[in-house]
C-alpha cells in the first residue's frame, strides 16, 4: 500500500468488489442524489497496479480538477461529484473534493494552485527548467 492510496481508503465512504461496480456505482448514485436533492455523479478511475501515487498526483489530480472546475465546484466542496476508485483491493467510493485536497497536499500545492494549473481556464504544470 502506498502513501497517498492508504490516505484515499481512509477517506472512502464506501468500498464494493469489482464484481459488484456497475451495481454499487449506480446505488451510491441513487442515493446520494436522493440525499441531497441533486444529482450525484460517479469519476471514475482505474488505477495501475504499479506507481498508483505517481498516478494519481500526475494524471488524476489535474483532470479531476478540470472536470470539477468545468462543473462550478469550487474545491474542497464535491458538489456531488464522488470518485469510484478501482484498486487492486477493490472498489474505494471518495468525495471528490477531498480527493483533491489529499492530492494537492501529496504535490505540495494549495488548492488555488491545483484549480490556477488545472481548472477550466488553467495552463498546466509549469514548464521545467532547461527543457
Amino acid at each position: 500500500m502506498t502513501g497517498v492510496l492508504e490516505q484515499l481508503q481512509q477517506l472512502a465512504f464506501h468500498r464494493a468488489s469489482p464484481a459488484e461496480a456497475n451495481t454499487a456505482i449506480d446505488e451510491t448514485r441513487a442515493q446520494r442524489s436522493a440525499d441531497s436533492g441533486s444529482e450525484a455523479v460517479s469519476y471514475e478511475v482505474a488505477l495501475p497496479a504499479l506507481g498508483p501515487d505517481e498516478f494519481l498526483t500526475t494524471r488524476v489530480l489535474p483532470k479531476l480538477v478540470y472536470f470539477l472546475d468545468c462543473r462550478g465546484v469550487k474545491v474542497p466542496g464535491s458538489g456531488g461529484v464522488f470518485v469510484s476508485m478501482f484498486t487492486t483491493d477493490g472498489l474505494l467510493f471518495v468525495e471528490g473534493g477531498p480527493m483533491v485536497e489529499v492530492l494537492a497536499r501529496a504535490r505540495s500545492l494549495t488548492l488555488a494552485e491545483v484549480v490556477r494549473r488545472y481548472g477550466a481556464d488553467g495552463k498546466g504544470d509549469p514548464p521545467l527548467l532547461g527543457g
